[in-house]
């Protein structure tokens, strides 16, 4: 019995030891987090206070500063509002125009070989064999030969072949030859080029315009159906610019203002035009609405694609202003230097739109506030330091 107590004994120790052992090392795990968790806590608080003492408490260390600094007044008044922007050119909606398959059948032969390929009104784009023209064909031979007093069953099947869209010549061709035409030319309405195809499984279009593939998905040989759109056909001599603009500035823009606007940072080719539509949507959560500016590009010397910078000459805005160089963005805040006896202060402000040079001020200033005309100066100056806790 003693041993077996002895033994009994050992154990336990062995198990109360090591329990104790891995309760001390959780101790010292738990002691070195909260070390840390409460470190970090005192770090961020610490430099919260850096940078609120940064931004608050400045003051001038020689007298000689104040004296090279100019003191000016915010301003209340009405200016013309020049709102800067940047866009693109695109093309023009209005002038695209789909061409589509008139009937179920066989392109037989193509005459557009690649995207961008210029066309005229007249031109042939492709020809197709169908089923529909072929039969409407043979029911107007057969009754010419066999019923030529029969006028208006002859007439119904003309008119039959005029709804497939044959010409009055084509018509007039198969009367005097009685030959059936297995393939009809399709023409052009429109002047313009292509603009691109539609079939995205074999033409890799993208959503940008200068990198659209210049391969055609229309193919000899593919059988279509009756509607589909094989591609478009644009009007090269029209472009449009299409701005972006805040969702803040949007209230101040309406159609008809004027716009001043150059291509590739080509500023020495200033052109003119107005707003002539205000996107009403945003698209995909963007944080912007577009704007869309007509231009004449008669001469093809625009190319699209090619980046806008532009400026709106909005409607005027009656209210406090101050010169754009007497504010400091400091990224989350603004803060502009008011002048209090012998020393400035930085004081937090709240800005609004900009325009020539100058910045709305919605909150922090009022007219009777001097602040410095040259904040950048101020802020980047050897000749100002951080007040201590205990000077103040």
């Amino acid at each position: 019995m003693k041993k077996n107590w002895s033994k009994n004994k050992i154990n336990i120790k062995k198990i109360y030891f090591g329990y104790h052992k891995k309760i001390i090392a959780f101790s010292y795990a738990l002691f070195f987090v909260c070390s840390f968790s409460c470190e970090e806590k005192k770090t961020e608080q610490q430099s919260d206070r850096s940078t609120q003492n940064i931004v608050t408490d400045l003051k001038p260390v020689s007298s000689n500063v104040l004296s090279k600094i100019k003191i000016i007044h915010p301003t209340y008044k009405k200016l013309p509002l020049h709102m800067a922007t940047m866009g693109y050119i695109d093309y023009d909606n209005f002038s695209k125009y789909d061409i589509a398959s008139l009937y179920n059948g066989r392109i037989d032969k193509l005459h557009v070989r690649f995207n961008y390929q210029p066309i005229k009104k007249g031109d042939i784009l492709f020809e197709i064999y169908s089923a529909d023209i072929v039969n409407a064909q043979e029911n107007l031979i057969y009754l010419l030969k066999t019923s030529p007093e029969e006028k208006e069953l002859i007439d119904a099947a003309k008119q039959k072949l005029i709804l497939l869209q044959l010409t009055n010549e084509q018509i007039t061709e198969i009367e005097n030859t009685k030959i059936i035409k297995q393939t009809i030319p399709v023409y052009s309405k429109y002047d313009g080029f292509v603009y691109e195809m539609i079939d995205s499984k074999t033409s890799s279009i993208t959503s940008n315009d200068n990198q659209k593939s210049t391969v055609l998905s229309a193919k000899e040989g593919m059988y279509v159906e009756r509607g589909k759109v094989l591609f478009n056909v644009v009007n090269s001599h029209k472009a449009v610019v299409m701005l972006k603009v805040k969702a803040s500035d949007i209230s101040k823009i309406h159609s008809g203002q004027k716009v001043n606007y150059f291509i590739n940072n080509d500023s020495s080719m200033m052109m003119t035009g107005k707003v002539d539509f205000i996107e009403p949507v945003f698209s995909n959560g963007a944080k912007t609405l577009t704007v869309r500016v007509n231009m004449n590009n008669e001469n093809h010397q625009h190319k699209i694609g090619s980046l806008v910078n532009a400026t709106i000459i909005a409607d005027s805005l009656e209210t406090l202003w101050v010169p754009k160089s007497s504010i400091v963005d400091l990224g989350k805040s603004k803060i502009a230097w008011l002048q209090k006896e012998n020393s400035f202060k930085a004081v937090k402000v709240e800005t609004g739109v900009s325009t020539m040079g100058m910045v709305e001020i919605t909150d922090g200033l009022t007219e009777s506030s001097m602040i410095a005309e040259e904040a950048h100066y101020l802020t980047d100056s050897e000749g100002f330091v951080k007040i201590n806790e205990d000077e103040k």
